[in-house]
């Protein structure tokens, strides 16, 4: 009771902050009237990493001569490649990721007195590929066709060596390796109505012109004209690619003011002026706020397959061998039909709202296998498999440095399971039920420049209903309904003395 009450007297708090921060301005624009300028923003990134590391330590101690050295080295690379646009007719994403991972080490103990010697060597890498990518084409009347998906590969192995010696004799060694890959691919073919566009930078327009009116430093009231204006501006801006931040800050900090001197926003450009300008330009525009809807319908769809290898070798002080080997496939298909809404209700607040439901079949086959093991084979699916998810919730932002989400979810899975060793024997294995629901408050509450307030609370309730048709299931009953719940708060006062 007392944690709900001290989330109750925040939003209290936060709406008496809200009446009080607020400035009024001349003008009447709302963020759900800005639409985003056409724009192109594209990067391409490389980064290399190198680490080494290597250690020695040797003692003389007449009880334990001893002469140990150790290496490590590794190198991490990666390309990353981004692409936005947006444009009346189309709204496009793209992200390609290229990481490289590559690590070498080694180990030598060396035992004068016991006449011993280990040696360990090692060797490991991992590559990946990844690209995912989203367009959506728009006609006059809002109407669209999207398409999107991700494609994701991946290779890794790992080998080493461990030797033993005594008195110059090799009286262990063992080799082992490992090597994995995995490949997935998933995507979606929808149609719809509507469009939801980014609005944060109408918003930072705003508390930029609302602070030029609390520092009295206005000339003029503002019109919604120059208000839009403004907007597009900062999103150009944005969207300009640079190689240096300092150059960065430096060119928008200046095209800002070159803006507000030339519609004559401002009468005077003192330290306060500037100030407040690289004050919202870093803080105003956060969280991403969204504005309108986007009704859909489609196909949605994946495929996902791993493998993976281990094989080990005992040469002293037996010869022998082992391997092991396990694969696993999986796949959906689904029907999809949801909404999501995003809604400034005015430069404080925000309202959200989503659901999607699905229908489809879903399946998973797994081997295992290996040396002295007989090879086992898995086959699930679950036809039909119905989902439903549905979300809301509320956004404050009172001001650049005070901020407060809240929203409920729930979601529910129904799922007719079988099992068996292939596609051909499956048989019914059971009917499953789960759902769940809960709530999560984050806020962050600028009380003054000395205090401030960190809240965060997160419950949940669970519910598990499943009734079962063979013995695949170890349990006594036909059916089985369990629950969990939990939630957690952390709260975070912060004064400084001085």
């Amino acid at each position: 009771m007392k944690k709900i009450s001290l989330i109750a007297l925040l939003l209290i708090s936060l709406v008496v902050l809200s009446a009080k921060s607020s400035v009024a301005q001349d003008s009447t624009f709302k963020l759900s009237d800005y639409k985003n300028p056409n724009y192109f923003y594209q990067t391409l990134d490389l980064n290399f990493r190198l680490n080494s590391r290597s250690a020695g330590s040797k003692s003389d101690n007449t009880s334990h001569f001893h002469d140990g050295n150790r290496y490590d080295f590794s190198l991490n690379a990666r390309a990353a490649y981004s692409l936005y646009s947006n444009s009346l007719k189309s709204q496009s994403q793209l992200d390609v990721w290229l990481p490289i991972f590559i690590s070498k080490g080694g180990l030598h103990n060396i035992y004068e007195l016991q006449n011993k010697e280990d040696k360990q060597n090692s060797f490991s890498h991992n590559e990946a590929f990844q690209i995912y990518g989203l367009k959506r084409f728009y006609n006059t009347q809002q109407n669209y066709f999207e398409v999107n998906g991700s494609i994701s590969t991946g290779y890794s192995g790992n080998s080493g060596t461990s030797k033993n010696y005594d008195s110059d004799t090799i009286f262990n060694s063992i080799s082992a390796n490992h090597k994995g890959a995995n490949y997935s691919m998933n995507g979606s073919f929808l149609i719809g109505n509507g469009r939801i566009e980014q609005v944060q930078d109408a918003q930072l327009a705003l508390y930029l012109l609302e602070d030029m009116q609390r520092l009295n430093l206005d000339k003029r009231s503002v019109s919604n004209k120059e208000v839009l204006e403004l907007a597009r501006l900062i999103t150009s801006l944005k969207y300009k690619r640079f190689f240096d931040d300092r150059l960065k800050k430096i060119a928008e900090i200046t095209a800002i003011d070159s803006f507000m001197q030339k519609t004559g926003l401002v009468s005077i450009s003192d330290a306060a002026y500037f100030t407040s300008l690289n004050d919202n330009w870093d803080y105003a525009n956060n969280p991403a706020r969204e504005s309108g809807y986007r009704l859909f319908t489609g196909i949605q769809g994946s495929f996902a397959s791993s493998s993976n290898r281990n094989h080990e070798e005992t040469f002293v002080p037996v010869v022998t061998t082992t391997d092991r080997k396990s694969s696993r496939h999986e796949s959906y298909l689904y029907l999809v039909a949801g909404l999501t809404h995003e809604k400034p209700i005015n430069l404080k607040w925000q309202q959200s709202a989503s659901v999607k439901a699905s229908a489809g079949f879903k399946s998973m086959f797994t081997s295992y296998g290996g040396t002295n093991v007989s090879d086992i084979k898995e086959y699930t699916s679950a036809i039909p498999a119905l989902r439903i998810n549905a979300d809301y919730g509320y956004g404050f932002y009172p001001n650049s440095r005070t901020w407060l989400n809240a929203n409920i979810y729930i979601a529910a899975i129904y799922e007719e399971q079988y099992a068996g060793t292939s596609k051909e024997d499956k048989e019914l294995w059971q009917n499953s039920f789960s759902a769940n629901t809960g709530l999560n408050v984050h806020a962050y509450y600028y009380l003054s420049e000395k205090l401030r307030l960190s809240v965060s609370f997160s419950g949940y309730y669970d519910i598990y209903h499943d009734k079962f048709f063979n013995d695949l299931h170890n349990g006594t009953n036909d059916e089985e309904t369990r629950s969990d719940w939990n939630h957690q708060m952390q709260a975070t006062l912060t004064y400084s003395l001085f």
